[in-house]
Parts: structure tokens; sequence; C-alpha cells
């Protein structure tokens, strides 16, 4: 004859194994519809985000350009009121300007005369371009033994009948080169120019990198500065 106690904790060990079993698949359920409510959310949130940034996406109209090496850039152009009035940046331009087109050093002159002429309006460009044509060239005078040295000593910003202006003075130093280097003399110089920004003129991806706003020199002039 078997011991009623025994059958006892037999049964009552079934009903604790039993119950164990469906606590951990109740938990399991619970853990499961935790993280699929949790995914859930994130994906709504994650379709809100997109439908409430759609309205900002705008579709920007761009050229492509093919040289006859085939080699392709893109001409973009720069909103004007992205432009602010920054006084320290039209500084660097034009001074950066200045001394491309006064300095003359041989090993980079072609890298300047380019540059001066992105910088400047299709008249200015034309008037520079004068400067190294024909016997009188720059070029053929200073050659490659001598180099041209800009020290600019102040830039100072103005406005003359609505076009910006800027006046700018410096010592233009030239050297001679070579196994004997020497100076040969130092001219005070007096630039006044006219400029402006032109963001909305198309460019191709290498004159944006140098030119990015789309300054250009409208008026130049160059004097000799009297001291007094």
């Amino acid at each position: 004859m078997k011991n009623p106690k025994i059958e006892n904790n037999d049964e009552a060990s079934a009903i604790s194994y039993e119950a164990s079993i469906r606590y951990l698949v109740e938990k399991s359920n619970r853990r499961a519809w935790t993280v699929a409510f949790i995914f859930a959310a994130i994906a709504i949130i994650a379709v809100a985000a997109v439908i409430m940034l759609t309205p900002l996406k705008t579709v920007e109209p761009y050229v492509i350009r093919v040289d006859n090496a085939g080699m392709v850039d893109i001409i973009t152009t720069v909103k004007t009121e992205d432009l602010t009035q920054n006084e320290a940046l039209d500084k660097y331009f034009i001074s950066q300007y200045v001394k491309a087109r006064e300095g003359y050093y041989y090993n980079i002159l072609n890298q300047d005369y380019l540059l001066v002429q992105m910088l400047s309006t299709p008249e200015i460009a034309e008037l520079y371009r004068k400067i190294y044509e024909g016997k009188s060239a720059r070029q053929e005078a200073l050659k490659n033994d001598n180099e041209v040295s800009i020290d600019i000593k102040s830039v100072v910003l103005g406005e003359s009948a609505g076009a910006k202006t800027a006046t700018i003075r410096f010592d233009a130093t030239t050297r001679k080169t070579g196994a004997q280097p020497q100076i040969l003399g130092t001219a005070a110089k007096i630039v006044t120019l006219s400029y402006d920004y032109y963001p909305d003129n198309p460019q191709s991806e290498e004159e944006r990198l140098k030119n990015p706003l789309g300054f250009k020199v409208t008026a130049y002039r160059i004097d000799d500065e009297i001291i007094r």
C-alpha cells in the first residue's frame, strides 16, 4: 500500500511544475508583446519624422557640363539671401584679388592669372589680360628672375552711388631672384575698386570651390600713393 504523504507530495510537485511552466510562458508572452510594442512605436515615430521632413525637401535644378576630354562637372548657384554683409569676408576677397593681380611670381603666374580673371567682370578681365599682351607684356619685362611681393597696409570699405567700393594701400617690392637675390625697389601704391557678389551666376565646381559667393571686381584703378 502506497504512502498517502508521498502521493500528495507528487501531486503538489506536479501542480507546482505546471504553474512554473505557465508562469514562464506568460512572462515570455508579456516580454514579446513589450518588445513588439517598442518596435512598433519606433516605426511610428520614424514614419512621422519622414512625413514631417517631406515638405522641407526641395528640387534644385542644375546643369551638367561635359568638356572636350569627357570630364563632367556640375554648374551650381548660391541663393542671394544666403549672403550676409560680412566685412571680414569682403576684405579677404579684396586682398586676395589685389595680391594676385599686382604680385608677380613666375612659378605661379598662370594660377594668379586665372584667379584674377575669375574674380573680375568680363570688362575688367579684358583690361587685365592686356597687361600680359604685346611686346611690353609684364612677363617679358620681369621674366623668370624677378618677383613682386605685395604687402597690404590697409583695406577701407565704402559705398558710392549704391556700389560697394574699397580703397587698398600696399607696398609693392620688386626683388631680383637667383643666385644673388636683391631688392630692386619698393613702391607705395593705392588701389580704388568697386565690387559686388553675383551668387546666381553659373559656375563650375572648380570655380565654386575658389569663389563660392561669386565675388567680382567691377571697376579697378591703381595709382602711386603720394606720401607727404
